[in-house]
């Protein structure tokens, strides 16, 4: 079967062109440039480091106040005045124009898997002065394509994660293991998914929520080997006053595998799979994995290769995606894989033959 990539679709581009400078970015580069001159600049100043004319530094200087606090320095004799962001503000604040806090909220409900935690109540509070930052009343539309602030876009703009577990009655657990990663500390805990629940210590790295679920991406220190935990199987957490230093070479996004879950292994599995005419534009709008290479031949069927790491969670992730397909999908590569979804396939037929 000849493969060709899949072209990107020609179609018109939406709202301001990108340019080095256009509106909005000159309006995030005057507060950064007001953040690295604590003393102030003039506004000739600022007209010149944004290539526009004092009149319009002017007009972008009230917008700005809008978010951070502003204060014009009396001239000198014989000076320009200078605008500076006042000393209180400086470093503590984080300004956001509207359509980027409604941005921020629209995830919001990927922290609900953290109910009931110290933790949560923490990212709940930040987020509800987002939530007042996208409220925030102007006289005027300030940029064009800011969001308005009275069209209660907050309930209108919204992503929708998978169903996620609860832990609300493991609250201290979520807040002591947030802890341990957070100031690296050793953590010592119960791990269920061992035999006979094998006591860990053990260093941990990072803090994944996935598919509803937290994770934890720790060295065992008895194993001496970097893992993946699941909080479900995680019991007696306890956090010790020993810290330990995070290796240079961590990288979270090695285990992050999209879909398939938190993993990682010395070996990868190549993953080559022909998808029917009638699965091509499911499988085309996903991209289920980050190594996640398309190819679509002129009858319309596409063909996905993947590495993944030869992990027993990850394949049966995997396996699990594949059957979901049913006939509309088939295994070249590995295998191994191949045969145990042709046999998981003949199972399940034979529970409606008469």
């Amino acid at each position: 079967m000849a493969l060709r990539p899949i072209p990107r679709p020609k179609v018109p581009r939406v709202g301001r062109p990108k340019a080095k400078f256009s509106q909005s970015r000159r309006f995030d580069h005057l507060r950064a440039a007001l953040e690295a001159h604590p003393d102030g600049l003039t506004l000739d100043d600022m007209a010149a480091m944004l290539h526009v004319t004092t009149r319009t530094v002017r007009r972008y200087l009230p917008e700005l106040a809008i978010l951070t606090d502003l204060e014009p320095i009396p001239a000198r004799e014989g000076g320009q005045s200078v605008w500076r962001i006042k000393p209180s503000e400086r470093g503590r604040k984080v300004p956001l124009r509207r359509t980027q806090a409604y941005g921020l909220l629209a995830t919001r409900r990927i922290f609900d898997v953290l109910k009931g935690s110290a933790l949560y109540d923490e990212i709940d509070v930040a987020l509800r002065q987002v939530e007042q930052i996208a409220h925030l009343p102007a006289s005027r539309t300030t940029l064009r394509g800011e969001a308005p602030s009275d069209g209660r876009l907050e309930d209108r703009f919204a992503f929708v994660p998978p169903v996620p577990r609860t832990y609300a009655n493991r609250s201290e657990d979520v807040d002591e293991l947030f802890q341990a990663v957070a100031e690296l500390r050793v953590l010592r805990f119960r791990y269920s998914k061992d035999a006979r629940g094998t006591r860990i210590r053990s260093h941990p790295y990072a803090l994944v929520l996935h598919a509803g679920s937290i994770a934890c991406v720790a060295r065992d220190l008895d194993q001496g080997a970097t893992r993946v935990f699941i909080l479900d199987a995680m019991s007696e957490l306890s956090a010790e006053a020993e810290r330990f230093e995070l290796p240079p070479d961590f990288q979270i996004a090695d285990w992050l595998h999209g879909d398939f879950g938190v993993a990682r292994a010395p070996r990868t599995v190549k993953l080559l799979v022909e998808f029917d005419q009638r699965a091509a534009d499911a499988v085309r709008a996903r991209r289920i994995h980050p190594s996640q290479k398309v190819a679509v031949a002129a009858d319309g069927r596409v063909r996905v290769s993947m590495s993944v790491p030869e992990s027993a969670d990850v394949l049966s992730e995997v396996r699990r995606w594949l059957l979901g397909f049913g006939a509309e999908a088939r295994v070249i590569e590995p295998r191994d894989l191949a045969d145990s979804i042709a046999h998981e396939l003949r199972r399940a037929a034979s529970r409606y033959e008469a």
